[in-house]
């Protein structure tokens, strides 16, 4: 019976050995998926302010157009 005993032992001997392993393999996931959010959220910042320069730009256009509008009449709804 003291055979059987040693089994059990020796799979918690083999376990406890793997621990480190997984807990190195777990921190280095964790360090790559806060890479990712900060990626992600420096991507993001640059898409807001890629739409707030569209944004600009095409209130400058609406307003030249309008100018040109009133400088020229608007011959839109002309028939």
């Amino acid at each position: 019976m003291s055979g059987s005993n040693k089994e059990p032992m020796k799979q918690a001997i083999e376990q406890s050995d793997l621990l480190p392993s997984l807990i190195a393999l777990a921190t280095k996931i964790v360090e790559q998926n806060n890479v990712l959010i900060q990626q992600s959220s420096e991507k993001e910042k640059i898409i807001l302010r890629l739409l707030d320069q569209n944004d600009e730009i095409l209130n400058e256009l609406v307003e030249q157009e309008d100018d040109d509008d009133e400088q020229t009449g608007s011959t839109f709804l002309d028939g």
